[in-house]
């Protein structure tokens, strides 16, 4: 009996005390949702003074004796072309600005670092007018809202981060295209304010790479940035920064789609030293084929890159390539020559023959004499024929080799200087 008195008195206990805490709970949910709606409240509150304390067409020191800072990071997601027709290259990246606007100070709320501001409220809080001065195209990202971020802090801190995709210009010089490396820049200035207003200055960190970013035809070497404040005559000077991208090419493509076919066009036409001499359709057929192909691939070579007034090596391998099979088509017109000559030598030879075995005596011993002479000339022109071929087997591929040797070794170690100053 007092075993089960017990037990009832345990549970009467237990369930006790789990209702204590389900209202305690139900208790500490209903403050914490007061607490939310007074935070929402506070935060719209904030943020309309905020709004209403702010001039969007104003710097936040104008009337001062000192300029607004502005420190500027870039995080470049991609790149997605480099173009040496058009001599510019294409970005994308995020842009990340963080200044000081007393206007918007407010007080701390609790539980609330930070306010973060929608795109449409944005619009009502002062932006720094940065703009890019080598820019040809840009636009800022807006699927499915506009990508762009604004967190105000209490103490008037602003931090601004805006996404956008760029192109812009670069002076490329492609003496050693593809061998070449170039560096193209991007240059923000203030396009209204003067360093009187605002000054524009790096991040501690100022350029962000993606990581395990990649390029068709590109590697990074490296990435600069500096401060390029600039005077203007008559209009003042303006705050300037300057990232500076190096680059270098990876000719492998160019390898394997241009230098290998070109050595084997090279190498196809020194068959013709190994046809005979009287394989004139075979020969001329051969010249020509390699000729044209040649022609072709110059063609193709530079229909993508820029009519500029230098020589490239690409221009010089080509033109040398061009120049050796249309070599070989020229030895074999002097060669066939020859054996023209020798062919019209016999043909008169033979005539001669035949005169003598209808002819007198004497005049037999004049043709026996001129039938020798001419089958003399004959045999000399055609082992003329017959050494040069053999001397053009060995004499062209060493020729060409030595031209690799010196083609490769110097634009693989010559360094062009050119003045990249912006």
């Amino acid at each position: 009996m007092d075993s089960q008195v017990f037990k009832t008195c345990f549970l009467l206990f237990t369930l006790s005390c789990g209702i204590f805490q389900e209202m305690l709970a139900a208790s500490d949910r209903a403050t914490r949702r007061e607490i939310e709606v007074v935070a929402v409240g506070d935060r719209e509150a904030a943020i309309q003074r905020v709004i209403d304390h702010n001039d969007p067409k104003i710097p936040p020191d104008f009337e001062k004796d000192y300029p607004t800072v502005i420190v500027v990071q870039l995080f470049i997601a991609s790149f997605a072309s480099i173009s040496e027709t058009t001599m510019d290259y294409a970005l994308s990246m995020y842009l990340r600005q963080r200044w000081v606007d007393p206007r918007t100070t407010y007080d701390p709320l609790p539980g609330v670092d930070l306010l973060e501001l929608d795109a449409r409220v944005m619009n009502q809080i002062w932006v720094p007018d940065m703009y890019f001065v080598n820019e040809k195209a840009a636009h800022f990202h807006e699927i499915t809202v506009p990508n762009k971020l604004m967190q105000v802090y209490p103490n008037g801190t602003i931090m601004y981060s805006a996404r956008l995709s760029m192109t812009l210009s670069c002076d490329m010089f492609l003496q050693k295209f593809p061998f070449d490396s170039q560096e193209c820049y991007m240059t923000m200035e203030s396009y209204s304010y003067s360093v009187k207003n605002v000054v524009f200055h790096w991040h501690d960190d100022p350029l962000v790479l993606k990581k395990d970013l990649k390029l068709p035809q590109f590697k990074f070497v490296k990435m600069e940035h500096i401060n390029c404040t600039r005077a203007y005559e008559g209009t003042g000077t303006y705050t300037c920064l300057q990232a500076k991208f190096y680059l270098e090419r990876t000719y492998g493509y160019y390898v394997a789609q241009v230098f290998l076919p070109c050595i084997l066009i090279v190498v196809l036409s020194w068959v013709s030293f190994y046809l005979d001499i009287d394989a004139v359709p075979a020969r001329i057929s051969l010249g020509l084929l390699t000729v044209l192909t040649m022609t072709t691939m110059s063609a193709n070579a530079r229909a993508h890159l820029p009519r500029v007034s230098y020589i490239k090596a690409i221009d010089v391998w080509m033109a040398m390539c061009l120049f050796f099979v249309f070599a070989a088509l020229i030895e074999f017109a002097y060669v066939n020559v020859n054996a023209r000559v020798e062919k019209r030598r016999t043909t008169q030879a033979g005539g001669l023959q035949l005169n003598f075995s209808q002819g007198s005596s004497s005049p037999g011993e004049n043709g026996e004499g001129k039938k020798k002479r001419l089958f003399s000339k004959t045999t000399i022109g055609r082992d003329r024929a017959r050494r040069l071929d053999k001397i053009s087997r060995y004499l062209f591929p060493g020729i060409f080799v030595c031209f690799n040797i010196f083609y490769w070794t110097f634009y693989m170690l010559w360094e062009p200087t050119h003045d990249h100053e912006q």
